[in-house]
């Protein structure tokens, strides 16, 4: 008789939850039911549709978005009728690529000696991680889609590995962190130094080369600004708001804390044998990410950028459970399926129809009050994602991540926040941090608490006009327009 693969059956009940949980059809999160940040992608998708220029605040030209993901969501918005077909588009898309990444891991772990069930396990596990971190809306299962169909091709073509490995870098940058430490292993380890394979090979970085030539041509910074404005610090340093998710309260960061701790112990066992190579590849690349980002940012990590643990985990759970032998090892594919069937079905139930998506109520709040106002353009550091797209107007985003190449200088220079305000004319400025001393208010963008991260920074004199609120979330509007809010402006 032959045995049922029961990722089919667990994968769809996770998909269903899910697709219920978001309230696509009903509840309260039908207007923008996914995190904030893939309304920076929507918004300038948007603009770019509807005025042909790749814009967020529909002044100045961005890139501060990984380019393919951009693209696909550009494409979906035009096919769209409505927000329903939209957003049912979307998730069923995550689906999808994360569904087909199972295959492609599988393939590729069988084509490297793993057993029939170590490759079914640690594709099947991969899935669920893949799904828990790009559920959200972000790029997270195109990225790990291609990166898993570039694999599959690594020993049969190097040509197509190389095209396939630059769609998974469009899809999320990082990932060339992955591939680098999979040539050097190449190289040095393997040592594959034939020079027909370095030629193959040199395919990757000429085309990562000339899309760093497109951005500097266009936008005149290299990379996504986005990326650029989190490295807007004062010193090189290890910034350790990279490690604030290790004590957050939340359900998922708890998770992607064990996750985290569980890493760690396995970066013990990176020189021993009972490890398999490509655990240990994928151990290193996680440790270098980490590192890597605490150097260079000290901004805190939010859930879809952890997407490396979910590979690392899944090999490294793989291994350990060979090392240790227990006899449950045969059913460990099974009691993933159910425990992760098991959690969305707990988060379905307890968040079932409850208005908890703090950022949206304020940002129907917002666009319900000046919808209709003569105010046409508003300043907002945090949040400005789900803000923006509801309000429909010119919204300049302060936090460097979607702003133009002038916001990035004027966060890099560290100017006064009062003269951007004046400059831009701004008629509206929300943020969710003031402190009062004296008759002032003192404002900085960005608002994250580093004191290693180089801001904006101004006085504001006047009192904010109204206040958005849900539960203990707070946003304050000041007006500018027709005031004098700043001493001499």
């Amino acid at each position: 008789m032959r045995k049922i693969n029961t990722f089919f059956i667990f994968y769809p009940l996770c998909c269903i939850l899910i697709f219920l949980r978001l309230e696509i059809f009903y509840g309260s999160d039908i207007k923008a039911p996914f995190t904030d940040d893939f309304y920076y992608y929507l918004t300038t998708a948007k603009n770019f549709v509807n005025l042909g220029l790749i814009s967020f605040d529909k002044i100045s030209i961005t890139n501060g978005f990984q380019p393919l993901w951009f693209f696909f969501i550009s494409l979906i918005f035009v096919i769209s009728k409505n927000d329903i077909i939209f957003n049912s588009i979307i998730i069923f898309s995550i689906f999808l690529f994360t569904f087909f990444t199972y295959f492609n891991f599988k393939k590729f772990f069988f084509q490297n000696k793993y057993g029939e069930k170590e490759s079914h396990l640690i594709a099947s596990l991969i899935s669920f991680f893949t799904l828990f971190f790009s559920k959200n809306g972000m790029e997270i299962s195109l990225a790990i889609y291609f990166f898993s169909l570039s694999l599959v091709y690594f020993q049969k073509n190097i040509i197509i590995f190389c095209l396939l490995s630059f769609f998974t870098f469009l899809s999320r940058l990082e990932f060339l962190i992955f591939y680098f430490v999979i040539f050097m292993n190449e190289l040095f380890i393997k040592k594959k130094l034939n020079m027909d394979y370095i030629i193959k090979l040199s395919l990757l970085p000429i085309l990562i080369i000339l899309y760093l030539l497109i951005n500097l041509h266009y936008y005149e910074i290299p990379l996504p600004e986005s990326g650029i404005a989190k490295s807007l610090i004062n010193e090189i340093k290890f910034n350790k708001e990279t490690f604030t998710f290790l004590s957050s309260n939340s359900y998922g960061m708890r998770f992607i804390s064990a996750m985290f701790y569980f890493n760690f112990l396995g970066i013990f066992f990176l020189f021993s044998t009972k490890i398999k190579n490509f655990t240990k590849i994928s151990l290193l690349t996680t440790f270098i990410f980490f590192m890597s980002n605490s150097l260079r940012s000290a901004w805190p990590l939010w859930t879809w950028h952890f997407f490396f643990l979910g590979i690392s985990s899944s090999l490294l759970i793989n291994d350990f459970l060979n090392l240790f032998k227990l006899k449950f090892t045969k059913h460990f594919a099974n009691f993933v399926g159910v425990f992760f069937v098991s959690v969305y079905f707990f988060l379905f139930i307890k968040n079932f129809n409850v208005n908890n998506d703090h950022i949206l109520n304020i940002a129907s709040k917002i666009e319900k009050y000046y919808s209709k106002s003569n105010y046409e353009t508003f300043a907002m550091g945090d949040m400005a994602g789900k803000v923006s797209y509801l309000l429909d107007k010119r919204l300049i985003q302060l936090e460097g991540l979607v702003g133009g190449k002038k916001i990035l200088t004027r966060i890099q220079n560290q100017n006064d926040l009062c003269d951007l305000f004046n400059e831009l004319d701004v008629d509206v400025y929300f943020t969710t941090k003031i402190i009062k001393v004296g008759e002032s208010y003192h404002v900085e963008e960005p608002s994250q608490k580093s004191n290693n991260l180089k801001k904006m920074k101004g006085k504001i004199l006047i009192e904010p006009q109204i206040t958005f609120s849900s539960a203990n979330l707070i946003v304050y509007a000041f007006h500018l327009k027709n005031n004098k809010f700043c001493n001499d402006k």
